[in-house]
């Protein structure tokens, strides 16, 4: 499959997180359990995913989605080198878009939604649209259209405050 976006999306993700903390390697737990929160949470439309470690000789990270009969599924494998939450959120857009989008508009809708859900997991250090925003500019910047969603447009919050 010819994915003629695929390099440019790639450079968009560089403009866009490169120094910030979505490009520090993280523990694979650590990776995993925000993955999980994303998917098991109210606002998912997508299907089941599972999320491994990728082989340990593995230099990329990747996603395998496939249609069952009762919906969507998804493989996410990420190697030891893009253990990072930007990886992560790139990898989730995928198994969003559906199979075969590659890196087109309309995974890259889903790459923005997906940001700002993962980037707004924890209650205590919310990151708004500061990094949608800033992968949303790169995108224009390299002329990189965004498409509709197929999907409910993630929550302006998610979670919420406890009380003790």
């Amino acid at each position: 499959m010819s994915d003629p976006d695929h390099s440019a999306v790639y450079a968009a993700e560089l403009a866009a997180f490169d120094g910030t903390d979505l490009e520090e390697i993280q523990p694979f737990e650590m990776i995993q359990g925000a993955l999980e929160r994303v998917v098991s949470g109210s606002w998912w439309p997508g299907g089941v995913v599972d999320v491994r470690q990728a082989r340990s000789d593995a230099s990329s990270s990747t996603t395998r989605c496939a249609v069952r009969t009762q919906g969507s599924a998804a493989t996410i494998r990420l190697s030891a080198p893009q253990m990072t939450l930007a990886t992560a959120a790139h990898e989730l857009a995928h198994a969003l878009a559906g199979a075969g989008r590659g890196h087109d508009a309309v995974y890259r809708r889903a790459y923005l939604d997906v940001v700002r859900v993962i980037t707004n997991l924890d209650t205590t250090d919310r990151r708004h649209d500061t990094h949608v925003s800033q992968l949303a500019d790169a995108f224009a910047r390299a002329g990189l259209l965004v498409g509709e969603r197929a999907w409910q447009a993630p929550p302006d919050a998610i979670g919420g405050a406890f009380a003790l």
